[in-house]
């Protein structure tokens, strides 16, 4: 019985997984959070109860491009990191590092463009978009400080972290990670 029970709750986050990578990818809905409750909702599941992790609802994004639009998603990845990497060594002096779905490779047309910076290093940083007359939104994402920079044809999210510390679970690249990556994936 505890086998069956198990079996039934792999079965509802892997379909509370799927349907929340559906929803982000063709709705653009970027919190994990609110797509998993979305589509536990339409699933009848109830809140809290058989949600996949970040890295559950990734995997199965990454599986459904790969199925449905694979040229698309590596038109669409290859464009991200090579926008990232300009916006990277403007900002080099930060040491910014790329992180999201452009980093892990998970993107849709939804998707932004997500760099770290050092939290001491803010004052300097919005001094340097003012300077540069960047335009710029600052928000709170998370209980985290982070500025919405707008850009095409992504927009660019650069959050504020304390050093040593990473935003959740995905890779971080360095401008000189990113650039051997997208060397080795250069044709």
């Amino acid at each position: 019985m505890a086998a069956t029970r198990e079996g039934r709750a792999s079965r509802t986050r892997a379909q509370v997984a799927e349907l929340t990578a559906r929803l982000m990818a063709e709705h653009g809905l970027s919190d994990y959070a609110v797509a998993k409750r979305k589509a536990a909702r339409q699933l009848g599941v109830p809140e809290g109860h058989g949600m996949p992790s970040n890295e559950e609802v990734d995997a199965a994004l990454a599986e459904r491009q790969a199925l449905f639009e694979p040229e698309e998603q590596a038109s669409l990845l290859a464009g991200l990191r090579e926008q990232a990497r300009e916006v990277m060594r403007v900002f080099s002096r930060f040491e910014p590092a790329l992180t999201g779905g452009a980093a892990s490779g998970v993107v849709s047309e939804h998707s932004l463009i997500e760099l770290e910076i050092a939290e001491d290093a803010s004052k300097d940083f919005e001094q340097f978009l003012v300077n540069r007359e960047i335009a710029h939104r600052v928000q709170d994402r998370a209980g985290q400080m982070a500025y919405l920079l707008y850009s095409e044809p992504a927009d660019i999210l650069v959050r504020l972290v304390t050093r040593g510390t990473r935003h959740g679970h995905t890779p971080r690249l360095s401008l000189e990670r990113l650039e051997k990556l997208l060397a080795e994936t250069d044709p």
